[in-house]
Parts: C-alpha cells; structure tokens; sequence
C-alpha cells in the first residue's frame, strides 16, 4: 500500500451521485460514544459514487455508504454531529491510504466499471454494486457535508465544501454479496430518486480533532 498522498486541503473535481434510503436503526452500529440519530426505529441513510478525474490531486473512483447521521458528546461537553461512514471503497491505494490515515475513514479496495449511466463495483470484501441512473436537467448549487470517525479516544471530524450542477437521477440500485459491516443496506427502503452532482468542484479540508 502506496502512503504517497497530498496533504490536504484537496481540491477535487469529478462527477457523483446520491441516492437516500431508510434504513432499519437497530442495524447501525457506529463506534462506542456515537450516537445515531433515528425516530420510530428508523434513520436516513445515502449511498454514494464519486468519481474523481483530473486535475483532482488523487484521480480514482468511490463508493461509499453512509447508513445514518450521529451525534457524539465531546470531552468538553459539546456535541459534534454528522455522518457515520460504514463503508468507503475506492480504486486507489493512494486515497485508501489517506482516507485511513488523516480522516479514520474505513477504505477498502474495490474495481469499478463505469458505462455512462451504469456503474458497477465488486469490492475485496466481496459486496457488488450496480448502480444505473439517468440525469435530468439541474441548476448550479453548492453544500458541504462532514462525516464523524473514531479514532481511539479522539473523534475525527471530515468536511467537504462542493459546488456543482444538481440534478434529480432516477434509477435502481441491485446489491449483492453484502456482510454485516455494510450495516442494513441490504433491506433498506429507497427514499426518492436521487440526485447527481455533475462538473462538481470540492474541497476537502484537513481534518479536525477532539477528544472524546
């Protein structure tokens, strides 16, 4: 494995997309001292493909799975809230070895075919992906999102800032090969059509530490 990685802040550019589903609460299971944020049993959860292209300081292709929002009370006595990452695959020894060392984030490897509106991944823990879905017309936006990890007694703090073209991108998702650490994908309900984020530009920031 490659350690031979920018340091952040990466300035990213590619094409991505989303989609939400609802997820079985009692299957997340994030590290001890998170706390996912659920009503009635059940939590909102977003699966994504990103693929990074030039002149992204890494050029590789992700998929990741977020299956619910959390909450974590910090030494201090603040409470840091964001996404829980159960999953994360990618393409790149580069950003595997990143990912885990700056942001505690649980990359694996995986091999990608992309054909246009189809996406397929079969990862090295055996889960395969397909993913079609049509972009409609959208409108420029822009966001940020950031995710919560653990990494002994300190929460690492990712965040992203992006802009891009928004679009609604209907499709289906079929998942197969699927263990527990993907942490109730498998019989999650989707939840609209989801959405693409085209010509996207992003930033990602160093991360963020606190003890916990």
């Amino acid at each position: 494995m490659s350690a031979d990685y920018p340091p952040p802040p990466w300035e990213t550019f590619g094409q991505a997309r989303f989609a939400a589903f609802l997820v079985d609460a009692s299957r997340v299971r994030p590290p001890q001292g998170f706390e996912v944020e659920a009503r009635l049993g059940r939590c909102v959860g977003i699966l994504g493909f990103v693929d990074y292209v030039a002149p992204s300081p890494l050029v590789y292709r992700e998929i990741l799975w977020m299956p619910a929002r959390v909450r974590a009370r910090l030494a201090d006595g603040s409470v840091a809230r964001g996404w829980y990452v159960a999953k994360m695959l990618v393409d790149d020894a580069r950003s595997l070895a990143a990912g885990r060392a700056l942001w505690a984030l649980p990359k694996q490897l995986a091999r990608f075919a992309d054909e246009g509106e189809r996406v397929r991944m079969d990862g090295e823990d055996g889960a395969r992906i397909e993913w079609t879905a049509r972009a409609l017309a959208g409108v420029r936006a822009r966001g940020s999102i950031v995710t919560l990890s653990r990494r002994d007694a300190t929460l690492v703090r990712f965040r992203g800032e992006f802009r891009g073209r928004v679009a609604p991108a209907p499709g289906r998702v079929r998942v197969a090969g699927l263990d527990g650490t993907w942490q109730g994908l498998d019989g999650a309900r989707p939840l609209g059509p989801g959405v693409s984020l085209r010509d996207f530009r992003a930033r990602m920031l160093p991360p963020r530490t606190a003890s916990i």
